[in-house]
């Protein structure tokens, strides 16, 4: 072994016993602390729960108690009183039924009966408890004085029956008081003792202060673990141990049981908070320990070795390994040299990144915009990307309009506001204006504070514009707009090589985006801006090659609106434009972007290509276009004009095979549609049974 060798072996074995010593002085005293004090957190625990459980089921049963002798009294006061200056002249209904319905209403029964010889109810009041009354009664009157409790058709009811005694005759008399127990009767138990309470029979619960998630009684329930006198369950997320034992032992004929759910002691959860605190002191002795053990490496070893990890990270390619050190010594100026070159290194490698960068961005916008015939979809696209390479908060693109030689927002992306500007900017006015009139890209690092910035009615509060970087779209010798970038998010401000690479990006996005406008204006009808029929007719021929050989579901909708003639010959052919313009405009709101296709099929005629759309989807859109429509009203000197429209729908391939099919299905739908009254929608599944 060499001596650098036993030196580290050295170095390291010391450290290690540093540290062990440490551990053992203040970890293992402080684990033999925290297991005592979380026995006697236990210990209190389980003693805390026994008390309240004990309080708990004692309170309940004492409750029950006391409406059983209470009832018991009240039944042996009245036989011996009341009923017994009746008995003299005889239980008479005229007589015996007045004193009764007055005993039931002052006594809060539910039930009330005159007894003849322990089974023959001659007179009652009050609703019968249900059909086991005939084996109820001969059991609560086989005693001259007797109270019970029993279950019946899962209510708990307290029966209590006296004897009249001293009675003249042969026939034994009783009375029978029957109360029905309260749903709510443990309510005020649990909120004096915190406990859930529930009378247990029969396997299910007849009596409970539990409530499910819509504060129904979670009564009729099969309990947990039915069987189990103790252990655990789930009450509304909250972990509750119970108990199971007789309501009331050796006072009642049947066993009912009585549950008592506790939530844990708050003993329990003080053992889990030092349980917790413990922990996290031993894992600070721990880390302790350890900073003590490595400061007596740290001087020379402990930078050497984070120098040579940094050297071998960044041999890997990771530049921002290298860390100064604050020493003065021959370390700290190694150290100093090395990040030095590694920061030299870092720029050169951000600098070839960033070109990098730019030309990759410059080739995705190439490459996409070749792809993108929607021109608001191309202009989100080139917006987007600038954005992006940037790093910028937000941006727009403005667009001169030929008619009024202002700047138009077109699209804007990013911030809080989807606008950020309501009105046309003239040529010349503001930083945008400006770059626009001179056909010179701007850096405005003052932001809103420039001398020239103007604020068009901005949706934006002009505070949140810093810094700004506007170049203009050019195209051949003109500008046809701008493009505005707003706030680095880093908060730098823009430079020179930033409006370089953006003049790049505007001078290939404005040659695409004149090009695309003039396929638009080919492809699209001028009046509704929808598709022109010759469009129509190469989607639906592409759509059907593409159902065909996936096996997928294509769907025509056909769209006339109604009396359209009318409206020319008696409106006037401008208002008949203004409904065209109206309903394509309710056609485009209505449809899914980007995947239908309007057209404009001719004259008042419109269609809809519905890609991978059913038969009952397609009728489905169709109703929401008519209704849409009918919802239109056009203002006219001569009154407020309605819109209707029939419509008719086809699908491939239930209802055509090809194209010219697929058309004139949807087309004889339509006129079907006509026929039966206008203003409704037919498919061509059903012509034949709405004809007939």
């Amino acid at each position: 072994m060499s001596s650098t060798e036993s030196g580290v072996h050295l170095r390291l074995s010391l450290t290690t016993k540093i540290l062990v010593l440490f551990i053992f002085i203040l970890v293992v005293p402080l684990a033999m602390l925290m297991m005592a004090a979380i026995k006697r957190t236990e210990d209190a625990s389980t003693l805390d729960f026994n008390r309240r459980l004990g309080y708990a089921a004692s309170l309940f049963r004492d409750s029950l108690e006391d409406q059983l002798d209470s009832l018991r009294i009240r039944t042996k006061t009245v036989a011996d009183f009341d009923f017994y200056d009746l008995g003299k002249g005889g239980f008479d209904a005229s007589t015996t039924r007045p004193l009764m319905q007055f005993e039931l209403i002052r006594s809060g029964l539910d039930y009330f009966a005159l007894v003849k010889n322990g089974t023959e109810v001659s007179l009652f009041e009050g609703s019968p408890p249900g059909e086991s009354l005939g084996k109820i009664i001969p059991a609560i009157c086989h005693t001259p004085l007797n109270a019970n409790l029993y279950i019946i058709d899962r209510d708990a009811w307290i029966f209590a029956g006296a004897e009249i005694t001293k009675l003249r005759g042969k026939d034994r008399q009783h009375i029978v008081f029957a109360l029905k127990i309260a749903r709510d009767f443990a309510d005020r138990l649990k909120r004096l003792t915190g406990a859930e309470f529930s009378l247990l029979y029969g396997g299910r619960r007849v009596l409970t202060t539990m409530m499910d998630l819509y504060n129904h009684r979670m009564t009729d329930t099969i309990p947990v673990q039915p069987d189990a006198r103790t252990g655990t369950m789930d009450v509304m997320g909250i972990q509750h141990s119970f108990v199971r034992e007789e309501a009331l032992s050796e006072k009642i004929s049947e066993p009912v049981y009585v549950e008592i759910a506790l939530p844990s002691s708050e003993f329990a959860d003080l053992g889990k908070r030092i349980t917790r605190d413990f922990t996290l002191f031993g894992v600070f002795g721990v880390l302790l320990a350890v900073i003590t053990g490595s400061i007596l490496s740290w001087h020379i070893a402990g930078p050497l070795k984070e120098l040579a990890r940094s050297t071998t990270r960044i041999a890997g390619g990771d530049l921002t390994a290298s860390a100064p050190m604050d020493r003065l010594d021959e370390i700290g100026l190694l150290n100093r040299n090395f990040a030095s070159m590694v920061d030299s290194l870092k720029a050169e490698r951000d600098q070839k990144e960033s070109k990098m960068r730019e030309l990759s961005t410059l080739f995705e916008i190439s490459n996409a915009v070749n792809f993108l015939t929607d021109s608001e979809e191309l202009l989100k696209f080139v917006l987007t990307h600038a954005i992006d390479i940037f790093e910028a908060e937000r941006g727009s693109i403005m667009l001169l309009d030929d008619l009024t030689d202002e700047l138009v927002i077109k699209v804007a992306f990013g911030g809080r506001y989807r606008v950020a500007s309501s009105n046309p900017v003239k040529l010349g006015s503001g930083i945008c204006g400006l770059v626009a009139k001179d056909g010179k890209g701007r850096i405005c690092n003052d932001g809103f504070k420039d001398s020239e910035f103007r604020n068009f009615g901005s949706l934006i509060p002009v505070e949140d514009i810093q810094t700004l970087l506007v170049a203009p779209l050019k195209f051949k010798e003109g500008t046809i707009g701008v493009i505005n970038i707003v706030n680095k998010r880093s908060g730098a401000k823009f430079n020179e090589n930033d409006l370089s690479l953006l003049n790049l990006i505007t001078s290939q996005a404005a040659v695409t985006i004149e090009n695309n406008k003039l396929y638009e204006l080919s492809i699209t009808d001028g009046l509704t801006r929808l598709f022109v029929q010759r469009y129509f007719q190469a989607r639906l021929s592409e759509e059907l090659l593409r159902a065909r050989r996936y096996g997928l579901k294509l769907s025509l909708i056909m769209i006339d609106i109604d009396n359209f003639k009318h409206f020319n010959d008696v409106y006037g052919h401008q208002t008949g434009d203004q409904v065209l313009q109206r309903v394509a405009l309710a056609i485009r709101d209505t449809i899914r972007t980007g995947i239908d296709i309007p057209c404009r099929y001719g004259g008042e005629e419109m269609t809809v290509i519905l890609p991978e759309t059913r038969t009952e989807e397609a009728f489905r859109t169709a109703e929401r276009l008519r209704e849409s429509i009918a919802a239109l009203s056009l203002s006219h000197p001569m009154g407020a004009l309605k819109i209707t429209c029939s419509i008719g729908t086809a699908s491939y391939p239930m209802d055509a095979g090809d194209r010219e099919t697929l058309v004139m299905a949807a087309d004889k739908a339509m006129y079907v549609s006509k026929r039966c009254g206008k203003n409704r929608t037919t498919s061509a599944s059903e012509m034949n049974s709405v004809l007939t």
